[in-house]
């Protein structure tokens, strides 16, 4: 996202500031509150009519991604994930959150919705960090069309072992 690339410096979100945006079916950013522009240092004009992953921060393995689109796009569930976000200057920052549908009268997807906070406990970051990295490592051992595959393997394997019955158990314990 930045022109000068990541900075590896951390925007820490303050217990008070709720990032809301709101996306079209093909998640283009439609709606992001004042605290998105905030956290972000992009402006409306910036953000609206951009996909989502506008603020994909790379260390995020893409099979989070892909359990996360799976549960809201073909359960029409909610997902709760810790997600590390770029901001326009190159600098990260970390949120837990809900990601959801919005549904129209007969049920069919037009939207999405999400609300995220910081994650402020540093032992938590760094367990995340770790375990994302060896993901995504392992994701890029392949080639692209199989990283998603590879990626929820490894991530599996490591839920096993540390006794999560799955990503969103291990995602919930930061609340």
């Amino acid at each position: 996202m930045s022109q000068q690339g990541l900075t590896g410096r951390e925007r820490e979100l303050l217990g008070s500031e709720i990032i809301s945006t709101r996306t079209d079916e093909r998640g283009v950013i439609k709606f992001i509150n004042p605290t998105f522009t905030q956290v972000t240092g992009l402006t409306k004009d910036e953000s609206l009519g951009q996909p989502h992953s506008l603020i994909r921060h790379p260390d995020v393995p893409r099979a989070v991604y892909s359990l996360l689109w799976s549960q809201i796009k073909e359960q029409r569930a909610q997902f709760f994930a810790v997600t590390k976000n770029v901001c326009k200057n190159g600098d990260h920052y970390w949120t837990i959150g809900y990601f959801q549908p919005e549904l129209d009268p007969d049920g069919e997807i037009k939207g999405f919705r999400s609300t995220r906070q910081g994650l402020r406990e540093p032992r938590l970051k760094a367990e995340f960090d770790q375990v994302y990295r060896q993901v995504r490592e392992e994701e890029l051992r392949h080639p692209r069309p199989k990283q998603v595959m590879a990626g929820l393997k490894a991530l599996n394997k490591w839920l096993k072992k540390a006794g999560y019955e799955n990503y969103e158990a291990w995602a919930k314990r930061t609340l």
